[in-house]
């Protein structure tokens, strides 16, 4: 009992920051800190990633473990809800595959079309490109690994250059 009390009393302590020094105790111009720890996943199934593999001899496939293991590269790695059955898991990845590509095509095309001095963007280009940053910011914020945060910033930058030279 003693000790339940001594821990919420620990945890309850404030912590300011003064200058470069922290504190217990409030200075001058120092400020509360945010000292409890982060909340990583709400979602009690969290998320699972895939991996789509391309073998050696340049079939693709998906994987629940590293395609390292398989003696396989890379393609792309998808974020999709755990919990959910394999098939499941994969149909999922395919469309978000499906997805990343045709946003991929779409930018390269735009790349070439792109008209300098013209003004304004179309409604329905413009609603599209912030349909795919809202997409890419929703996996962003999944937990994942550096390589698929890195991948998703890169397609969210293509994204937003895209939406630029589109005067969106």
């Amino acid at each position: 009992m003693l000790l339940l009390a001594a821990s919420s009393a620990i945890q309850a302590q404030q912590v300011y920051r003064c200058g470069n020094q922290y504190s217990s105790d409030p200075c001058g111009k120092g400020r509360v800190v945010d000292v409890s720890p982060p909340v990583r996943n709400l979602d009690a199934a969290g998320a699972a990633q895939v991996y789509l593999c391309v073998s050696n001899s340049g079939g693709r496939f998906w994987s629940s473990n590293h395609c390292r293991e398989r003696g396989a590269l890379i393609e792309r790695i998808e974020s999709v809800p755990a919990g959910l059955p394999w098939d499941q898991q994969v149909q999922i990845a395919d469309q978000q595959t499906r997805q990343g590509y045709a946003v991929q095509r779409q930018v390269m095309s735009q790349r070439g079309a792109s008209t300098p001095g013209t003004t304004g963007g179309d409604p329905s280009r413009c609603a599209h490109f912030n349909q795919q940053v809202e997409y890419y910011d929703r996996m962003a914020r999944q937990p994942q690994s550096g390589v698929s945060q890195s991948w998703i910033a890169e397609r969210r930058k293509e994204v937003r250059d895209a939406q630029f030279r589109a005067r969106c």
